[in-house]
């Protein structure tokens, strides 16, 4: 009987997977579609990073209060309104589109919109896979959430790039639309357990800062997600630039979505890599080692992408973003045996606001470093030419590769390095119990 409930939510589970996996998928076709758009309309780089700051930012910042609600709320109902909100958002974009009236305001607000329905939907999911599934399986499914970031690089650049000559910029995010009705529907379907009770904390100050409490009180925790801050920053620019730069290498939106998605495909490959061999111990030093390797990567990709062109980039962000995948599934498998199941909602919240606290901060940073500073050092006559040119190329495309360079090296040569003389961080698994059921099952 225990064995057919196990697999009875372990089944259901792998619905609630699949269909949130392909609603991430379908975010990536609108992103996609609407970076080529104002990229191709403004040719700015600053434009183009202001797009994701508005998809990033309002997540960030409401996070804490979005943890609580997943925590506090039935998480059904948290996620079918974050998919019909996000969804509604895109069916706007689209009728703009359509109707030739979308305005760079109008678009920055439906995309922050949006953002904040999917960072909450992505906190309660997390949560929610803690109760779904066994912990035997804790790391193989901590890997399997990532499929949907890999559909956003692999697929979804891909996809979009094939599918613009022939269905256009609205085309693209019809077929988003899509992936959300496919969401609601197996949403509404599916039985998913609500949080557990929790005990002692009764005014919702208590409630919002218990999650930003329980990481403080432990600082292997605190420190952990202060480097992947900072990680996330230098390695931000790889994301937010990719796109301008091969729009600058190649001048066609369908060679820079085939060689996005190919790039992509490393997150996928990742991700099976910790599925089929899952890491069961040392999973700190395991995340900083996946973490240097993907700063070797990222300043590999820069040096030799202007002289090798696309081919160059795809593979170099394939191996960048196979240890990206690395990292951020072992990384997550840690914090769901450390957080117990009634405050998983409000922790992953404080813990992704912490995470992705400068990321906006870099994204915005990208634009006027690459448009107003760099560019103008890397064109013909400028202070940086002569030197760097030869290695980088010229102008705007040398600009973008000298900044991804600079930070991969920052990120591979200082940050990993001062991780690791950080005793509370190296010894988390050690000083803080598991509180997952069967956690003994590694």
């Amino acid at each position: 009987m225990a064995r057919s409930t196990e697999r009875a939510r372990w089944h259901r589970f792998l619905w609630l997977w699949a269909a949130e996996m392909l609603s991430i998928t379908g975010t990536g076709l609108t992103a996609f579609a609407l970076g080529a758009w104002v990229y191709a309309r403004t040719q700015s780089a600053t434009d183009f990073a202001m797009l994701s700051v508005a998809a990033i930012l309002p997540g960030v910042l409401l996070l804490p209060v979005g943890g609580v609600l997943a925590d506090l709320l039935p998480r059904k109902r948290v996620m079918v309104w974050c998919n019909a909100i996000a969804g509604a958002c895109a069916i706007t974009l689209g009728v703009l589109l359509y109707l030739d009236n979308l305005a760079l305001g109008v678009l920055y607000a439906l995309l922050a919109l949006g953002a904040f329905c999917r960072a909450l939907q992505w906190v309660t999911f997390t949560a929610t896979m803690t109760q779904m599934v066994p912990a035997s399986q804790m790391g193989r499914t901590s890997a399997m959430i990532y499929v949907g970031e890999a559909g956003q690089q692999l697929v979804a650049p891909a996809l979009a790039a094939l599918a613009l000559p022939w269905i256009g910029h609205v085309g693209v995010i019809g077929m988003d639309t899509s992936t959300f009705l496919f969401a609601l529907l197996v949403l509404a379907a599916l039985p998913i357990p609500d949080a557990p009770e929790s005990s002692a904390d009764d005014s919702r100050l208590r409630v919002i800062l218990s999650g930003w409490r329980f990481i403080r009180e432990r600082p292997g925790l605190l420190f952990l997600q202060v480097f992947f801050a900072l990680s996330q920053f230098f390695g931000g620019f790889l994301p937010i630039l990719t796109l301008p730069a091969l729009m600058e290498l190649t001048r066609s939106e369908q060679t820079t979505g085939v060689t996005m998605g190919i790039a992509g495909a490393g997150l996928l490959v990742g991700m099976g890599v910790l599925v089929a061999r899952p890491v069961k111990r040392r999973r700190v030093y395991a995340t900083l080692l996946f973490d240097l390797l993907a700063s070797i990567a990222l300043v590999t990709l820069a040096v030799g992408a202007a002289r090798f062109g696309a081919p160059w980039v795809a593979c170099f962000g394939f191996v960048f973003l196979f240890f990206h995948a690395m990292e951020s599934g072992v990384s997550q498998d840690l914090w769901q045996r450390k957080v117990p199941g009634e405050l998983q909602g409000r922790v992953f919240a404080i813990r992704r606001t912490i995470s992705w606290s400068l990321v906006p901060v870099c994204y915005a940073l990208a634009g006027p470093i690459v448009d107003d500073w760099f560019t103008p050092m890397m064109r013909r006559g400028g202070a940086w030419h002569d030197a760097l040119s030869p290695h980088f190329g010229d102008a705007k495309l040398g600009a973008i590769l000298v900044l991804m360079a600079a930070s991969g090296l920052l990120r591979g040569g200082v940050l990993v390095p001062l991780a690791t003389r950080i005793d509370a961080l190296m010894r988390i698994e050690e000083q803080l119990p598991d509180h997952i059921d069967g956690a003994e099952a590694r």
